[in-house]
């Protein structure tokens, strides 16, 4: 998957050549288990945020201004999205009763699954700072690039969203989205498997099945800065590795 990953990176590299000469340009990228789900502030003055997910994102616990938590993620009801999830962070406090943290959850989806999805692991922020909730690949089942709004990222002007391209190592159907503010605005769709020639048979009529299924999406789609975008490559069965690309130039 790192020899793919490679090859993909540098043909996105030499993108930037256009007929002997070299524009600039922003190359963004994720890997597996690197998709940002939700972001989350430590507003307090004092005290490292510090939260836990394990046995697969059902159950966060941490420490909020010295205060121990613990969430319970059980299905759609309880905690189990994305928005769910993001009040429930929103809702902690201190000993004071003082509510300090800001979850951004423009990232995802509001009705995405978060009852297995999220990623093992600790994650911290000092105060002032942000942590970041990352998505379990292989349970979330897409690679995901976000984009912020002005909301929670100043300085965002616009720009042009040129091309994606993804490598999502799995099976099933690749569903390549673009979502703006949280509304789907632009959609592509890669057959997987297909069914291509043995190369190995002397025998007609051999086929063998091929999963590998590569995205390149010519988008050229031009965005204001002021709603999130994010734009995610999902497989329909599972999904264990890979990488999702995406150029903006300046122009």
């Amino acid at each position: 998957m790192k020899k793919n990953t490679c090859r993909l990176l540098g043909i996105m590299a030499a993108m930037i050549l256009v007929s002997g000469q070299v524009w600039a340009a922003q190359i963004i990228s994720k890997v597996e288990d690197a998709s940002v789900a939700m972001r989350v502030k430590n507003g307090y003055s004092s005290g490292t945020l510090t939260m836990v997910i394990a046995s697969s994102g059902s159950t966060i616990t941490g420490i909020v201004n010295g205060i121990d938590f613990t969430i319970t993620v059980t299905g759609a009801n309880t905690n189990g999205t994305i928005t769910l999830l993001a009040d429930s962070i929103g809702a902690l406090t201190n000993a004071a009763g003082t509510a300090s943290l800001t979850a951004n959850k423009e990232p995802s989806l509001d009705a995405d699954s978060t009852d297995a999805e999220l990623l093992d692991g600790t994650y911290t922020a000092a105060p002032g700072e942000w942590l970041e909730l990352l998505w379990d690949t292989s349970t979330h089942l897409s690679l995901d690039l976000y984009f912020p709004s002005r909301t929670y990222q100043t300085g965002v002007s616009a720009y042009i969203l040129d091309k994606v391209q993804a490598l999502p190592t799995g099976t099933g159907n690749v569903t390549a989205s673009i979502y703006k503010g949280g509304t789907l605005i632009a959609q592509k769709v890669i057959v997987s498997p297909v069914y291509v020639p043995s190369s190995g048979s002397a025998a007609t009529n051999n086929y063998v099945v091929d999963a590998v299924a590569n995205l390149s999406w010519e988008v050229d789609m031009p965005f204001t800065g002021k709603d999130a975008v994010i734009v995610r490559a999902a497989r329909g069965t599972t999904l264990t590795a890979g990488v999702i690309v995406a150029t903006i130039p300046n122009r």
